[in-house]
């Protein structure tokens, strides 16, 4: 194929459409099902699906494997919980910023777990993570205020964040389709522990209720996934981090287009604030670390 690079940045910004949609089709979807029996459903068949696909791979599955995935996946079970559950609450534009904060957050978990300095520029995108955070969810009253749907969603972006974190941990000593399937079964596992005692089964389901699950399975899950998982053997790690981040502005548009949603001028600020904060969280390294090998390689000519 030529220009891999090229094809494999369309196909994340494909996943960043779809997932910026997912958090409106999610909000939609929750009229039908309630947030631990659509994340059961939604992941059981996910998990089926893939392990379909991969089967080979799956059937070698091992105990430490299982162990593996399900330590991830209570972190994912966590994060997604504390994100579904914000978007009963708070907007899904919102929800969708707000969301993307793991990724300020990741460096501040990494210093505390090895000890190892973020940098500077992890302390310049967190105090604009906070200032857009402000603005974005003080912009107003009710739903447009700062609620518990916001603290719920920044809450979920401390769970993402582990989760991060313990992929990181497990992912260079097992195969990454095994820890995605098993991880989805934890996720399954751990949603139906809450769901039977805790919820019931809609009385029915409408037909955009399973347009909406049949969108966040095929779509949000199974393709997202198998398309990041192929386009990350040829794209640059600061090309995905940064087009898979752009979900929270399509996350936002979705909602404003679809939902109704309102978005007032403090509040576009400070989603530009948040977004400029993982632009500072993942492209200045990088750029700081090329602009140093460049003047090393310059020094020692």
């Amino acid at each position: 194929m030529k220009h891999p690079v090229l094809w494999a940045d369309i196909g994340l910004f494909f996943v960043a459409i779809v997932w910026g949609v997912a958090f409106v089709v999610l909000k939609d979807t929750l009229n039908t099902f309630q947030p631990m029996t659509l994340l059961a459903v939604r992941f059981a068949f996910s998990a089926a699906i893939l392990s379909l696909v991969f089967f080979r791979r799956v059937s070698k599955t091992g105990w430490s494997d299982i162990k593996a995935g399900f330590i991830v996946g209570f972190f994912l079970f966590l994060g997604f919980i504390a994100q579904t559950y914000g978007l009963l609450y708070t907007t899904a534009g919102k929800n969708a910023f707000l969301t993307t904060t793991y990724v300020v957050v990741v460096p501040f978990m990494a210093w505390a777990l090895t000890r190892r300095f973020p940098g500077f520029h992890a302390f310049l995108s967190a105090g604009l993570c906070i200032a857009g955070v402000g603005f974005l969810t003080l912009g107003g009253e009710g739903v447009e205020g700062f609620n518990k749907g916001d603290a719920l969603t920044l809450l979920c972006a401390v769970f993402y964040s582990a989760q991060l974190m313990s992929i990181d941990h497990y992912a260079k000593r097992m195969d990454p389709i095994v820890l995605a399937v098993t991880q989805m079964i934890a996720m399954v596992a751990f949603c139906t522990l809450f769901a039977i005692p805790l919820e019931t089964w809609p009385a029915a389901i409408s037909a955009r209720g399973l347009w909406g699950m049949a969108f966040l399975v095929l779509f949000a899950t199974v393709l997202a996934f198998a398309i990041q998982m192929t386009a990350q053997r040829h794209s640059p790690p600061t090309h995905v981090s940064l087009i898979l981040s752009t979900e929270s502005v399509f996350g936002a548009v979705t909602g404003v287009l679809f939902l109704g949603e309102h978005f007032t001028g403090k509040m576009v600020f400070g989603a530009v604030l948040v977004f400029g904060a993982i632009l500072v969280a993942e492209v200045l390294p990088r750029w700081v670390r090329q602009r140093m090998e460049i003047s090393r390689g310059g020094i020692s000519k």
